[in-house]
C-alpha cells in the first residue's frame, strides 16, 4: 500500500488550471489529497523538500511502440517502461505500427487502463486496418472492448475514401478517435524527404507539404459526412496547419498531435544523411518547425507525442533512403522541450500542456493534472540542470537517437505514478 507523501516548496506547474507558482502536495493512497502553499505536514510519512524545483504532473504519450515478442535484444515492455520512468512519463499508449499492427482481438484479452503495480500506467491503441494495410477493417470493436483507446494507421494513410468513410463511421459509434498520418496516399508513397531543391539534387523520393493539406480537407469532409472523431497523428507543416485551422471552422471533433521531433528538428539535420535523421512523416523546413511551435503556444495542437520506436542496428545502419524511420525520444522528450523553452520560443507552462492535461483530455483520463482527488501521478524536475544525451546510457534496448550527443539542460530528478516513486536516481 503506498504511504502519504508530502512534496514541499516546490515550483508548482499544473496546465489543467493555469497555475505556476509556489505550492506543494499531499499525496494519501494514490491520490492527491492536498495542494497549495500549506499542507498537513503532520499526516505525512515522508517529506520531501522540492527547494524550488518543478513539480509538474506526470507525462503522458500518445503514441510510442515496443518491439514484437522474441525480438532478439528488442525492446520489450519492461525497457519501455524503465525508459518511459527515467523520461518523466506516468502514462504511455502503445500505438500500431508496420511491425507490430496491433490488429488482432486476441491481444487485448484482458486489458486495462493501467497494467500492473509500480509501473507506468500502459495503454495501447489498436490497428484501424487489417496489417495497417488499408484494405480491409480491422476488428475495432472487439479490440475496444479489450482496452483499445483508439484506432489508428501508423504510418499509412489510407486511400479508399470509401473505407475511411467506414471507418470514421464505425468508430464514432464507440465513440473513440480515429488516427490517421496526413498524408495523400499517392504524394506520399515512397518518400523520404520533404519536397525541395535539397532533395531534388540529391534524386532522393520526396513527399510535398500540400499533401499533408489535401489529406486534412479530405478527412475532415468524411468526418463531417460520417460524424466520426478524428485525430490528425503527427501534423508536420505550415501547409497541414492552415487545413488545420480552416476545417476547425466547421465545428467538427478534430484533434492534433505533433512528434516531438518536428518540434525541435529540421530538414537541415538530415542535410547529412545520416540515418539517424530518417522519420516518417519526414524532417521538414525551419519555417515549418516555426510553424507548429506557434500552434503549440496558441492551442491548436492537441498534443506532442514522442513516436518513440525502437529500431535494430542493422535497420537504421542502412543508406538514408533504406533505413528504417524512426528514433527513440521517451528519454529526450521532455529534454528537448525544456530546450525551446530555454531558448526563448515557449512558456513552461505551454509546453508541459501539450504532454499533460492535452492527451489526457482527449483520451479522457483523470491524471495529466495536479487537483485534489487527482491520481498522484507527478514528476519532479530540475529545470536547470545540464546533461549529455548517450544513447549507450539509455533504459531503452536499443540506441538509435536523432539526439544523440546533444546538451540539454533540465532533467527529471523523480517520476511518482499513483503515489509510489518510481523512478529516483
Amino acid at each position: 500500500m503506498s504511504t502519504s507523501l508530502a512534496i514541499t516548496n516546490a515550483r508548482l506547474v499544473d496546465p489543467a488550471s493555469a497555475h505556476d507558482g509556489p505550492g506543494g502536495v499531499l499525496i494519501e493512497d494514490g491520490v492527491i489529497a492536498q495542494m497549495g502553499s500549506e499542507l498537513d505536514l503532520d499526516a505525512a510519512d515522508e517529506v520531501i523538500d522540492a527547494k524550488g524545483r518543478i513539480l509538474a504532473p506526470a507525462l503522458i504519450d500518445l503514441r510510442c511502440a515496443k518491439e514484437a515478442a522474441l525480438t532478439p535484444d528488442g525492446e520489450t515492455v519492461d525497457t519501455l517502461c524503465a525508459a518511459a520512468m527515467s523520461g518523466g512519463f506516468g502514462t504511455i499508449v502503445l500505438a500500431p505500427n508496420a511491425r507490430s499492427p496491433l490488429d488482432k482481438a486476441d491481444g487485448f484479452a484482458g486489458m486495462s487502463r493501467g497494467l500492473g503495480q509500480r509501473s507506468v500506467r500502459i495503454l495501447s491503441a489498436c490497428g484501424a486496418t487489417q496489417g495497417l494495410a488499408g484494405e480491409q477493417m480491422a476488428e475495432i470493436g472487439l479490440m475496444v472492448r479489450g482496452g483499445a483507446v483508439y484506432a489508428g494507421q501508423g504510418d499509412r494513410p489510407i486511400a479508399d475514401t470509401r473505407l475511411m468513410r467506414r471507418l470514421l463511421s464505425y468508430t464514432s459509434q464507440f465513440d473513440i478517435w480515429l488516427a490517421c498520418r496526413p498524408a495523400d496516399a499517392g504524394l506520399s508513397s515512397g518518400s523520404v524527404v520533404t519536397e525541395s531543391d535539397w532533395s531534388a539534387r540529391m534524386g532522393l523520393p520526396s513527399e510535398p507539404t500540400v499533401s499533408e493539406r489535401i489529406a486534412i480537407e479530405r478527412d475532415a469532409a468524411l468526418a463531417e459526412l460520417s460524424g466520426g472523431k478524428l485525430m490528425i497523428d503527427r501534423l508536420s507543416t505550415a501547409a497541414g496547419l492552415d487545413a488545420l485551422r480552416h476545417v476547425r471552422s466547421r465545428d467538427l471533433e478534430i484533434a492534433a498531435t505533433v512528434a516531438i521531433a518536428h518540434l525541435t528538428l529540421n530538414e537541415v539535420d538530415a542535410g547529412g544523411l545520416d540515418s539517424a535523421f530518417r522519420m516518417d512523416p519526414p524532417l521538414r523546413s525551419e519555417a515549418d518547425r516555426q510553424a507548429l511551435v506557434e500552434a503549440v503556444i496558441a492551442g491548436e495542437i492537441d498534443a506532442v507525442v514522442s513516436d518513440h520506436r525502437p529500431t535494430p542496428f542493422d535497420d537504421k545502419a542502412d543508406p538514408f533512403a533504406l533505413a528504417m524511420a524512426g528514433t527513440l525520444s521517451l528519454e529526450t522528450m521532455l529534454g528537448a522541450m525544456l530546450g525551446l523553452v530555454h531558448d526563448g520560443e515557449l512558456e513552461l507552462i505551454d509546453a508541459l500542456r501539450v504532454m499533460t492535461c492535452g492527451p489526457a483530455d482527449l483520451l479522457g483520463l483523470p491524471q495529466g493534472r495536479i487537483a485534489v482527488g487527482a491520481p498522484a501521478d507527478l514528476i519532479l524536475i530540475d529545470g536547470d540542470k545540464p546533461w549529455v544525451c548517450q544513447p549507450d546510457g539509455f533504459a531503452s534496448a536499443r540506441g538509435n537517437s536523432a539526439w544523440a550527443g546533444r546538451r540539454f539542460q533540465g532533467r527529471v530528478l523523480q517520476t511518482i505514478v499513483a503515489g509510489d516513486t518510481l523512478y529516483n536516481p
